[in-house]
């Protein structure tokens, strides 16, 4: 399968555009116009003995949750392994496709994953995505790609949802999320390749209640506090977690309402009501600041809080593709041991 079909596939599973806007997400690298896909690696985290492994394995993309290119690069040296890792996968011919926060408000995504460890109802996201009022553009242009982010401008924010080649013309399909469409179908047409453009109210097709960053979510039936820490390690697989108690709570305390966010929670998670927060990792006051609310805190490790979901995810591709080979990274692993 072309890198094109593969990509254009996987974002109608994670749509690029639920990202947040200071994320890095999508394809990252492309080492040659119009690659075959036979063999798609996941892993968390793109350090060099994930990609020995990926290449082991004969892939040609490699998704990799965080983005390995996140700060703009100036320089590709030897000695810095970042951008040892970029010059290796153009060198194998390997992709590398970033979906991040996309994985985390998308229904279905990291953090419904993460909550799916307890029996819950009445679930919904701490931090809605409201797609009703977004609008899209359509843009026919003469010839090959176009910078829209020296047309538009920086006060302009939006998204490439996708490109469709015809001919000597490309078709863009633009989301808009803080601008009128007018404005940026003028600014569009000042550009002398800009043949002509359309925008439409639409309600994004992923839209849902679910759909946004972080869950919190009520226990059918509530279960005590230190049953809750053993659910969490048997479902991360984890020998050891860290763990605050909240004031005036103890280990027999019930756990009502429980509250997810996979990676570093601390920003979201804070001043959510809930019995319980899981997350990855949160700074000391944070900490501090949730258990004098009586919040208990189970903190998994950052990657710990992601990494599960990869087989989830690579499982609800394998239903959308034929004939590419999957494969999970087995020695990705968070950097922090308890011992």
């Amino acid at each position: 399968m072309d890198l094109a079909s593969v990509i254009k596939t996987f974002e109608t599973i994670v749509p690029k555009h639920l990202a947040e806007k200071w994320d890095n997400t999508g394809l990252l690298v492309e080492p040659a116009k119009n690659i075959s896909i036979s063999t798609i690696f996941f892993t968390n985290d793109l350090t060099e003995d994930v990609l020995k492994e990926a290449i082991s394995v004969g892939a040609n993309l490699i998704i990799s949750y965080h983005p390995p290119i996140f700060s703009a690069l100036k320089a590709f040296r030897y000695e810095n392994w970042k951008d040892r890792i970029i010059m290796q996968c153009i060198a194998n011919n390997i992709a590398i496709y970033s979906p991040h926060t996309a994985c985390d408000a998308v229904e279905g995504g990291v953090n419904d994953w993460l909550l799916k460890c307890f029996d819950v109802t009445d679930m919904v996201p701490i931090k809605s995505i409201d797609e009703t009022n977004s609008q899209i553009v359509e843009c026919f242009v003469q010839g090959g790609d176009i910078n829209f982010d020296t047309i538009l401008g920086k006060d302009i924010d939006f998204t490439v949802l996708t490109k469709n080649s015809m001919d000597l013309k490309c078709i863009f399909k633009i989301l808009i999320n803080s601008a009128s469409p007018a404005l940026v179908c003028q600014k569009l047409l000042e550009n002398p390749r800009v043949l002509a453009v359309t925008s439409i109210n639409c309600k994004q097709p992923d839209s849902s209640k679910l759909t946004g960053m972080g869950r919190v979510g009520k226990m059918k039936k509530p279960m005590k506090l230190i049953d809750c820490i053993t659910v969490v390690k048997n479902y991360l697989k984890l020998n050891n977690i860290r763990f605050a108690l909240g004031v005036n709570c103890t280990f027999d305390s019930e756990i009502s309402t429980v509250a997810v966010c996979a990676g570093s929670g601390a920003s979201l998670l804070k001043g959510v009501p809930a019995d319980l927060y899981i997350t990855g990792e949160m700074s000391h006051h944070d900490i501090l600041d949730a258990i004098h609310k009586k919040t208990n805190v189970i903190l998994c490790e950052h990657s710990n809080s992601e990494r599960g979901y990869l087989e989830a995810l690579a499982h609800q591709l394998s239903l959308k593709l034929e004939g590419v080979n999957l494969a999970i990274s087995k020695v990705d692993k968070d950097p922090v041991s308890i011992v």
